[in-house]
């Protein structure tokens, strides 16, 4: 599948600040499923654009803007060709996910985080799931099954920071909500898993797998989904908020501990201000022939244009 997709964020400021400073983790990862084939990012005012590979394997945009401003705009933009991951066809047995060396292996997705601390009560529901499964593959299916008896999903309902124990007393959550929940009950029984940053191509985050309708551009947020790591296959990708293993409809941007890990946009700014950020992703469905990129709405732009609008960019700066 042939994804175009913006991602704009936009700052505005009650009163002046002298300087702000973000990174951003936006740009889609290229690896064995998916691959980027254009990308670029502008700001205004214009910034520049300095970019690495964190810890995680995410590739990271710091901009920065030290003159006086009100307002500050990020748009992140990147076409990518996506493919389903493989499927899972090994049935490994829950010793196996548990053995030391494999376990040793995983080590830093078996630890708590900052959001995916588990209590007892999240370790009882994960053991109950555990009893009822022979396999890995058994035990995945009763975690996330147990995930969705115990949370729905409500847009808004929380913030990044909700602890577990907190959002099994809302019985509420959004996507990022599921795939830490989902995390702390495996970890919490020593099964290594892991959080995935990225964007989904979907009008309704829930409704992915049911009988949607097909719409050739849609306005989302960013989506969250989980990986597990499997004797034999390595990691497996499930998206709890839809209860189906991840497909060509996402586009993974990276993977870390929890939201943290990955937080699209990580900032600080100097003044007496207080800040109202708002963000849009729009995803375009195209030909897999074809080269477009979203910017203010639908603006079809071939590859060549966009590695000389990136070097006008860098020149300027």
């Amino acid at each position: 599948m042939r994804l175009d997709i913006s991602y704009r964020m936009n700052f505005e400021y009650d009163a002046p600040v002298w300087e702000s400073q973000n990174e951003i983790r936006a740009r889609p990862r290229s690896d064995d499923r998916q691959q980027v084939v254009a990308r670029r990012l502008v700001t205004a005012p214009t910034s520049k654009v300095l970019a690495f590979v964190d810890y995680w394997g995410t590739t990271v945009h710091h901009v920065g803007v030290r003159e006086p401003h009100m307002a500050f705009e990020i748009v992140a933009e990147a076409a990518v060709e996506t493919t389903a991951p493989e499927p899972l066809t090994v049935d490994p047995g829950l010793d196996m996910v548990v053995d030391p060396q494999f376990s040793l292996a995983h080590a830093e997705f078996l630890t708590p985080s900052v959001h995916t601390e588990w209590n007892a009560e999240v370790q009882n529901l994960a053991m109950q799931a555990s009893t009822q499964s022979a396999t890995v593959p058994e035990l995945i299916t009763a975690v996330v099954q147990t995930v969705r008896q115990r949370i729905d999903y409500r847009s808004g309902s929380t913030e990044i920071g909700v602890s577990l124990a907190d959002l099994l007393d809302g019985g509420s959550g959004v996507c990022q909500d599921f795939a830490h929940l989902t995390i702390g009950l495996f970890r919490s029984i020593g099964v290594p898993a892991r959080y995935v940053s990225g964007f989904l191509f979907a009008t309704d985050e829930t409704s992915v797998g049911l009988d949607e309708k097909e719409e050739e551009i849609v306005r989302v947020q960013t989506h969250a989904w989980v990986e597990v790591a499997v004797p034999g296959h390595g990691w497996f990708a499930i998206d709890p908020t839809n209860d189906v293993p991840v497909a060509a409809k996402h586009a993974v941007i990276g993977h870390g501990r929890d939201y943290d890990d990955v937080a699209p946009v990580k900032g600080v700014f100097v003044g007496d201000a207080r800040p109202v950020v708002q963000s849009e992703v729009v995803i375009e469905r195209m030909a897999p022939a074809s080269r477009s990129v979203i910017s203010g709405g639908p603006r079809r732009l071939d590859h060549d244009e966009m590695e000389r609008h990136q070097q006008q960019t860098q020149q300027q700066q």
